[in-house]
């Protein structure tokens, strides 16, 4: 029995009635024993002396049914720093057909400490992720609530002009107000859905009309693009299904390429600036937006790069917009692409699952 257990890497030892039988060299090695220290005696004895708990020990040398064969625990050395064993129970056909019963003994200290390490590491790791993400709505919230804020300048400038150098009738001023109040609302709304994107929430299994977002946008956006003297084609598909999301979340989607459509066509020349918005459905189960510009175009050694955070043509971007897009389409289930549109301009293309042909229309 000593030659089958000597070369185990395990330490190993037998016993019958109780007592030690037979002890292999990596069980003398592991808890620092000679055979004759070990064989003849009490395997109770034994391992009291070796510091294991009395309840480990009942544990260890019971026989009885059901008792797990694989037991974990931590034994307490005097002097010794805790040493994390698994210890396994079997049984050994011994000599004259009688039956050993043996332990043996694993330690796995170093590797329990590894898993701890690691465990603490994957901690600091999601905690610096939380932080990343706390980043990054930080600045998505800086981005998205600039346009709703800088909207409500203007619509305060128009009014402070229409009180200058004459009598205003009553009423006069009811569309700037309704549209001051509406685009704060409309701020607010951007905080909480945008909150609740980058939390994980997720989204309401609401409809989302795209024509009505597409409309909602441009009359968010007519002010700069009068300002800019840029005109617009708008060509909405009737009939068109809804989309499975939160309709904010659809309007900042819509918005974003918009803007940047806008400020792509900044540098160009008068008559030369032209916005074009299309919906249609694409087979039975997406819907299409193409927002199109005759703006700077998109670089070519950019390619897919134009939708990494911080990436932008423009001289003054953020490189945000078009990042933060792409991901509130693909929580949407959708995507976005984009393509360069002849020797100048590009096309922006929004794709987002559809409800079917039976859900109603949008407005």
């Amino acid at each position: 029995m000593d030659a089958v257990l000597a070369n185990f890497p395990e330490g190993v030892i037998s016993f019958r009635r109780g007592a030690i039988r037979t002890a292999n060299i990596a069980f003398c090695r592991l808890f620092g024993r000679t055979r004759s220290q070990l064989i003849g005696r009490s395997a109770e004895a034994v391992l009291s002396d070796l510091a294991f708990a009395p309840a480990d020990i009942a544990a260890l040398l019971s026989d009885t049914q059901g008792q797990a064969d694989d037991i974990d625990l931590v034994r307490m050395a005097a002097g010794r720093p805790p040493q994390d064993l698994r210890i396994r129970r079997f049984t050994i056909d011994g000599e004259g057909g009688g039956t050993l019963r043996a332990l043996a003994f694993i330690d796995e200290t170093s590797w329990r400490a590894t898993q701890r390490a690691t465990e603490v590491l994957v901690e600091e790791l999601l905690r610096a992720d939380r932080q990343a993400a706390l980043g990054e709505m930080a600045m998505a919230l800086a981005h998205e609530i600039n346009q709703p804020l800088g909207a409500i300048v203007n619509f305060a400038g128009a009014a402070r002009r229409s009180l200058t150098g004459r009598a205003v009738r009553a009423g006069e001023l009811d569309e700037v107000l309704i549209n001051i109040g509406s685009e704060a609302a409309r701020a607010g709304d951007v905080v909480k859905s945008l909150r609740s994107f980058l939390k994980g929430a997720p989204q309401p299994s609401t409809d989302a009309c795209v024509n009505a977002a597409v409309k909602v946008v441009l009359g968010f956006a007519e002010p700069a693009m009068r300002e800019q003297c840029i005109d617009f084609r708008l060509n909405l598909a009737p009939d068109l299904p809804t989309v499975q999301g939160d309709q904010i979340i659809l309007q900042q989607i819509i918005l974003n390429l918009v803007t940047n459509a806008i400020q792509a066509m900044g540098t160009q020349p008068l008559g030369h600036r032209h916005l074009d918005i299309r919906t249609t459905r694409e087979g039975r189960s997406k819907v299409r937006v193409d927002v199109r510009d005759t703006g700077i175009g998109l670089p070519a050694e950019l390619g897919e790069r134009i939708f990494e955070p911080f990436i932008t043509t423009k001289v003054n971007g953020s490189g945000l917009g078009l990042s933060i897009a792409r991901t509130l389409a693909q929580r949407l289930g959708g995507s976005i692409e984009a393509a360069a549109e002849g020797a100048e301009g590009s096309r922006f293309t929004i794709r987002l699952p559809c409800r079917g042909g039976d859900e109603v229309a949008d407005a």
